[in-house]
Parts: C-alpha cells; structure tokens; sequence
C-alpha cells in the first residue's frame, strides 16, 4: 500500500513536472515574441528619432551637404578631399582603396553636412590623388554660389576628360528629391 502510494505519489510528481515545462516552455516563446516586438518599437523609434534631429539640426531653410561622386574614372585615385567655405575650412577626408572602388562603381558619399544661411557663398574643394603613372595629382576647385531659404546641395564631381586622357573636377548644384 505505502509502495503504491509512492509510485503515485512519484508518477504525480512527474507528471505535474512535465506539464509545468510545457507551460514554461510556452511561456518562454511568448516571451521571447514579446522581446522581438520591443526590438522592433526601438529600432523604429530610433528612426524617427535619428529623422527628427536631422530636421532640428539642419531646417530646410538653412541645411546644407556637398557630396562626392567619380563618373567613368579609372585613370585617377583620389586620396583625400580638403573643403574650405567661406574661407573655412570645414571637413578634409582620407580615402581608403575600398572607398574609391566604391565610388567608381557609381557611389556618392556625403562629405559634408551642415547649416548655411541664406546669401551668396564661396566653396573651395582641394583634390589629391595618384594618376596611372603614379604621379600625385593635386587640384583645387572654385565654386561661388547662391543659396536661398532651401536646402542646397552641392556635388565636387570627378570624370574623365577624353579628350585630354585625364580626369576633370567640378563642383555642380544637385537636387536629391
């Protein structure tokens, strides 16, 4: 009697042992769903949070980017652009190989970003680089331009002039709408 009542008492035991891990299991996959949705609310409250200081650091009335692209160049490898505006300089960039394969493949790169009010501006772009021969090659640009109560983007483009077998430089208004 007393042995049947411990294997009982043990097969209840078990029994009730398995069923609260079935339950805990369940209760771990609602867990586990419940974690993936707030991983999901954070990354796009991030998002908005990331576009809102965007609009609160650069307005529309004020905001300003250069950006950095190479068209058709395989003659030349840019190593660093230096921009100065308004007799400021603002930003200098070094490129790594992997960077100017990048750009080559058709990439734009944003150098620069930041407030500039409205009038007229003058920005100046220095280029260094390694032609095919392996000569540095250092160019500056000019470009004076107006900006009004919008955003204005400017783009110091690099391509390739054919006609002279070298690459050209240019800085270009764009609009990224």
């Amino acid at each position: 009697m007393k042995a049947t009542r411990s294997i009982v008492t043990i097969v209840l035991c078990m029994f009730s042992l398995l069923i609260s891990s079935h339950l805990m299991a369940a209760n771990q996959a609602g867990l586990d769903a419940s974690i993936e949705a707030l991983k999901a609310e954070v990354v796009e409250l991030n998002q908005e949070l990331f576009e809102l200081e965007e609009q609160l650091l650069y307005p529309a009335t004020t905001s300003f980017a250069v950006y950095v692209s190479m068209e058709s160049v395989d003659n030349f490898d840019v190593s660093s652009i230096k921009l100065n505006l308004d007799e400021q300089d603002v930003t200098s960039y070094l490129y790594s190989q992997a960077q100017v394969k990048a750009l080559r493949r058709g990439g734009i790169q944003k150098i620069y970003s930041g407030n500039l009010k409205p009038g007229l501006h003058k920005l100046i772009a220095e280029i260094q680089g390694k032609d095919v021969d392996g000569r540095i090659l250092k160019r500056s640009v000019l470009a004076e331009f107006g900006k009004a109560r919008s955003s204005k983007y400017l783009e110091v483009k690099i391509s390739h002039n054919e006609k002279q077998n070298r690459p050209d430089f240019a800085i270009v208004a764009v609009s990224y709408t």
